[in-house]
């Protein structure tokens, strides 16, 4: 083989692997253009999809939303209805517990007028007489009857005491009997002692002879002899007479006498007794022996 020959065989075999690489290479472009369409159209695949899901998903939160509006509009007006449902009661409240306060009031009242009549009813069912300014009148009237008086006679027991004639048990023993009672004692006392400005036996007759019974008004001290301060004194008896015009009536025996351990006086005093509003109270008092 001559060289020309060699040399036209070279190129040939050249040119044949030339136009085979330039076929490969077409093969290879084509193969990554078609790659290039599918993934191409996978991204569009997957974009419509995404967008599918982006519009199904805005959709949803434009619903949720909404739904989230409409209960807040509902709570709202939920709310509103609670505030007024509690004014109202809170209303109704105030109503209730001042028509409570008046009711209570009226009971009060009704309780009152209930004891009053009650005291009413024990006053007119016991004895009555106009006046007890009459022992014998008082006497002969006194009903009989079995009572408790227990704490009477336990009250009597304190309050019937020597009494110093300083204010302070000045009032003390003011305090045990009714103010007009004790009025007549203070004056009845006067007289017996006489002292000069003290009251006259005209003026004392005037002023009490219709409410209580003078002819036993003689006595210097409610529980003492008036001859002098007594230093020992004793109440020996309380005795129960019964009951006339609403209270009970005592006989009360004191002893005593103005020396230590001297109980040669003998003291005899009646009293009426009363209890109103849970206070006791001597209304009326009668000296039947002053020493």
């Amino acid at each position: 083989m001559n060289t020309m020959t060699k040399i036209i065989l070279s190129a040939v075999m050249v040119f044949t692997m030339t136009i085979a690489n330039a076929q490969s290479k077409k093969e290879q472009i084509e193969n990554l253009t078609f790659s290039l369409d599918s993934l191409n159209q996978v991204v569009l695949s997957e974009r419509q999809n995404f967008s599918i899901t982006l519009d199904s998903l805005n959709q949803l939160l434009r619903e949720n939303q909404h739904d989230f509006e409409l209960e807040m509009d509902r709570s709202i007006v939920t709310t509103k209805n609670l505030n007024t449902q509690l004014m109202r009661l809170n209303s109704m409240n105030d109503s209730l517990n001042t028509q409570l306060i008046a009711k209570n009031q009226k009971i009060d009242s009704l309780t009152l007028q209930i004891g009053e009549l009650l005291e009413e009813i024990v006053a007119l069912s016991s004895p009555q007489i106009d006046r007890e300014n009459d022992w014998l009148m008082i006497e002969s009237n006194l009903e009989v009857r079995q009572k408790d008086v227990y704490h009477v006679k336990q009250w009597l027991k304190v309050v019937v005491k020597p009494q110093e004639f300083d204010q302070k048990s000045r009032s003390e023993f003011e305090n045990i009997f009714t103010p007009n009672c004790y009025s007549y004692i203070e004056d009845a006392a006067d007289f017996y002692w006489g002292y000069p400005g003290s009251i006259e036996e005209d003026e004392l007759k005037s002023k009490w002879h219709s409410t209580f019974d003078l002819k036993y008004a003689k006595f210097g001290h409610a529980f003492e002899n008036g001859n002098c301060g007594w230093a020992t004194m004793n109440l020996r008896n309380i005795d129960f007479l019964g009951v006339l015009n609403g209270g009970d009536w005592f006989k009360l025996t004191i002893t005593g006498g103005c020396g230590e351990n001297d109980y040669s006086q003998t003291l005899i005093r009646i009293v009426k007794v009363i209890e109103k509003n849970g206070s006791l109270k001597i209304t009326n008092f009668l000296s039947l022996q002053d020493g």
